[in-house]
């Protein structure tokens, strides 16, 4: 049963993080609830799916659990609940997403490296691209849930200070904070980046041999994949340093900088849905108008 404490004492840090919030909170609500439903009608809209779209959609996925939860943090700061099993239900949800939303970003960078840098190869494997690009998909949510279902001890009832917050006397087990640190992030963040810049690379030194409207594409798909590259960086890299500190500091002066510093690190970390939609929704606009021309 969720209990509920809407007159707790609070210091001045936690009445501030709470504004920030109710304010931070919902317009990521609001339009990432808008642009995911809109961007999965658009997806219904498909009269063909490749391996692409498989990515997409998992990604949108995600993004779209996020979301749907996301009334239970705003509610949070209103009113805060008393920790219990459904708060470690919500933590590991929060978890879940976050991780399969990095791996699925991850996936779709080294997709687009291989059928750029080896477009033979991406031909020889069309045949069995979209079974691979669903296997890849069942492959990230498995891992993602054996991992968090595995370690929901980290985020046990008796181990928050709020719904939402671990208290940060208690670290978290080793071998979850490097799984989370080192798998969750290091190594995707090293692929992202490795594979999105070599992509750039092959694009930019071919646009002397194209004209137009070819031309035009690859300078746009660059640029849509440099923004993608940065979007990742700086929506996932702040929430990993949380984190970091979070697990290395002991000193009970740096208590409310932790704290507050993680709680905005992962609104930006949330903020990811939002931008993912947004970017997405106009990119299958974009694939419904070529497929609504070549009829």
């Amino acid at each position: 049963m969720i209990k509920y404490n809407c007159s707790p004492e609070l210091n001045r840090t936690d009445v501030a993080l709470g504004l920030f919030e109710r304010v931070a909170y919902t317009p990521v609500f609001v339009v990432g609830l808008f642009f995911n439903v809109t961007a999965l009608c658009v997806f219904c809209r498909l009269k063909r799916w490749t391996d692409t779209h498989i990515y997409m959609f998992n990604l949108l996925l995600a993004d779209f659990l996020s979301i749907i939860f996301l009334p239970f943090r705003i509610l949070e700061a209103f009113c805060p609940m008393t920790p219990s099993a459904f708060c470690t239900f919500l933590l590991c949800t929060q978890y879940s997403n976050m991780y399969s939303s990095i791996f699925t970003i991850t996936a779709i960078s080294v997709h687009r490296f291989i059928a750029v840098r080896f477009p033979f190869l991406m031909k020889t494997l069309a045949s069995k691209s979209k079974a691979i690009a669903t296997s890849k998909c069942v492959f990230i949510w498995t891992v993602v849930v054996v991992v968090c279902a595995c370690n929901s001890k980290d985020l046990n009832q008796e181990l928050l200070e709020t719904c939402y917050d671990r208290k940060l006397t208690k670290k978290l087990e080793r071998h979850f904070f490097l799984l989370l640190e080192i798998l969750g992030y290091v190594i995707p963040v090293l692929v992202v980046v490795f594979c999105s810049t070599r992509t750039i690379y092959v694009l930019i030194g071919s646009l002397k041999h194209v004209q137009g409207r070819d031309k035009a594409e690859r300078k746009n798909i660059a640029a849509i994949i440099t923004a993608n590259m940065f979007t990742f960086i700086v929506c996932f890299t702040p929430v990993h340093i949380g984190l970091l500190l979070q697990y290395v500091i002991l000193d009970d002066s740096w208590k409310d900088f932790v704290h507050v510093f993680l709680d905005v690190t992962e609104w930006i970390a949330t903020t990811n849905c939002c931008l993912d939609s947004i970017g997405y929704y106009f990119l299958l606009k974009r694939v419904n108008k070529r497929e609504k021309r070549s009829y």
